[in-house]
């Protein structure tokens, strides 16, 4: 299918300049894009006119426009989700939630859901819009490791990444096991979804219904 080369290049560049902590250059940008320097420039000043990004000195950034869209983005993905997150309450007997980046260290689950029918005594109230530290607790863990390995990362960043889910219990509720998916959203460190419950489960069976989920959740072309 036929492409709008311009629309193709700034949307590319946008990318770029987002995975970039530092910011770019426009030099940068060209080299990265293979484009002469002059076609990256006129891109900037486009992105820039809308406010995507901003430039500092020479170096360009991701503008207020980006995280205004990413704001609407994650209002989207909310709504999206809470048939996903009841399906997945429902499959697995177990709260299901919805968590997102919030900034580089932390993280904080922004919808939820409880299953129709209680498996277990007790059932776990998540908390909607409390935020705790990306390495304790599945969520967080799972979004870690969406991100490249680092050598003093925990152990379950490391097996996460390897399994494709995350599994920890106890680290935020006594007696609760998490199972979580990572997945990446615009403008945000990474987001994840799970479950969590107070009752056994089969990990395996339950982690195959969050990683579903997650692949519902997902953008294309997300993880």
């Amino acid at each position: 299918m036929a492409t709008l080369q311009g629309l193709d290049r700034g949307l590319r560049a946008l990318d770029l300049i987002s995975l970039a902590s530092e910011g770019l250059t426009v030099a940068d940008l060209a080299a990265r894009l293979e484009i002469d320097r002059a076609i990256a420039y006129r891109i900037v000043r486009t992105l820039e006119e809308h406010g995507l990004v901003s430039r500092q000195g020479k170096r360009v950034r991701l503008g207020a426009g980006a995280a205004t869209l990413a704001g609407r983005f994650q209002q989207q993905l909310v709504l999206a989700a809470q048939p996903v997150l009841q399906r997945l309450a429902d499959g697995t007997g177990a709260s299901a939630f919805l968590t997102v980046a919030h900034g580089a260290g932390e993280c904080v689950p922004v919808a939820g859901a409880q299953p129709a029918v209680q498996q277990g005594p007790v059932q776990v109230g998540y908390r909607i819009g409390v935020r705790h530290p990306l390495e304790r607790g599945a969520n967080g863990i799972a979004i870690l490791a969406l991100q490249p390995p680092r050598p003093d990362e925990p152990e379950e960043v490391v097996h996460a990444r390897e399994v494709g889910y995350s599994v920890t219990s106890g680290q935020l509720q006594q007696g609760a096991t998490g199972v979580a998916v990572g997945f990446e959203v615009p403008g945000a460190v990474g987001a994840s979804v799970g479950v969590v419950a107070m009752h056994e489960f089969d990990v395996e069976s339950v982690a195959a219904r969050v990683k579903e989920a997650a692949s519902r959740l997902a953008p294309p072309g997300g993880a």
